[in-house]
């Protein structure tokens, strides 16, 4: 037998006996990938939380400490994929009535896109009891950009715009069960407001009077209902199975104009999406864990029909 072999039976034999205690912690730190079957190339993630009040793990599913937690909390996160850089800050401040009020602002960076995309945030809330939860999300961004030139005889004048306003209602429950750990239910409902505008305009000067050669005028504004469902079955607290449900109703009226005429239209469409997935948290020593996800994708709607499978691995360090 090589000293190699003994050295790894060795490490397998000690992390065999080892039991990782479940410390509270007040920081937590994560960075993962997640890859997809679909025309994304992969998503990296990292985040950091500090909690006020200590978060207990000991006894519950690893995944939901800090839901059940109930306390003020600061978080960062930094996302990237091969076309899109997300950064955000959010707090969370929870009062000695259970009431909460929290705050984030997020910044989405996309290549060849007009303009970087600023949301702002704020969320209130009740905490019902140890295992419910409910909050009202509030999301609102507003970006807008002008250019002006000249070219030979020409000049030009664009300007566009982007308003999303949206809304969300949470509620959040944990039912414990006797045999198993228990599941964790979500259900969402929300309201988006999409508003886009962009206008052109072209004007010849080389004339006696400026003449007005193009003037074209776009403009979009959606109606987006949405609903979700959203079930994971803890069978212990480091495996959970789940089915994920999501509609999405959209009322679109879109109008274009230009010199010689107009057009106006109204249109709806309604999206559908389904999944199931399973995910596992490694809790392999007193600081860190791994996690692991699969999830699996069924989307239909009036254009499309498709499905995608996602693969996801994260370290976590709790301290």
């Amino acid at each position: 037998m090589t000293k190699m072999s003994v050295a790894l039976m060795l490490a397998f034999a000690t992390s065999s006996v080892y039991a990782s205690q479940n410390n509270a912690y007040h920081h937590e730190a994560e960075i993962g990938f997640l890859d997809s079957s679909g025309e994304a190339d992969g998503l990296f993630n990292a985040n950091y939380h500090y909690y006020f009040k200590a978060v207990e793990q000991a006894e519950k599913p690893y995944e939901l400490a800090a839901f059940f937690n109930q306390g003020s909390t600061i978080s960062a996160r930094y996302a990237t994929t091969d076309i899109e850089d997300l950064y955000n800050i959010s707090g969370e401040y929870v009062f000695d009535s259970k009431w909460f009020l929290g705050a984030g602002v997020t910044q989405l960076s996309t290549d060849n896109a007009v303009s970087d995309t600023t949301t702002y945030e704020i969320i209130a809330g009740y905490f019902f009891s140890e295992h419910s939860k409910l909050s009202l999300n509030y999301a609102t961004n507003s970006e807008s950009k002008s250019n002006n030139g000249a070219y030979l005889e020409y000049e030009f004048e664009s300007y566009f715009s982007q308003d999303i306003d949206a809304i969300t209602l949470t509620y959040e429950h944990f039912i414990p069960l006797q045999s198993t750990a228990g599941v964790f239910i979500t259900g969402v409902v929300g309201y988006q407001n999409p508003q886009y505008t962009n206008n052109e305009i072209l004007t010849q000067v080389d004339g006696p009077t400026p003449t007005i050669v193009e003037d074209s005028k776009l403009n979009f504004e959606n109606d987006i209902y949405t609903v979700a469902v959203f079930a994971d079955w803890y069978i212990n607290n480091a495996w959970s199975v789940g089915a994920t449900y999501y509609r999405a109703d959209v009322n679109t009226d879109f109008s274009s104009s230009n010199i010689d005429d107009s057009n106006q239209s109204s249109h709806s469409n309604n999206i559908t999406e389904t999944g199931l997935n399973t995910r596992y948290f490694w809790h392999f020593s007193d600081v860190f864990s791994a996690k692991f996800s699969l999830e699996h994708y069924f989307e239909n709607s009036e254009y499309n029909s498709d499905s995608e499978t996602n693969f996801g691995v994260a370290i976590n360090a709790r301290f």
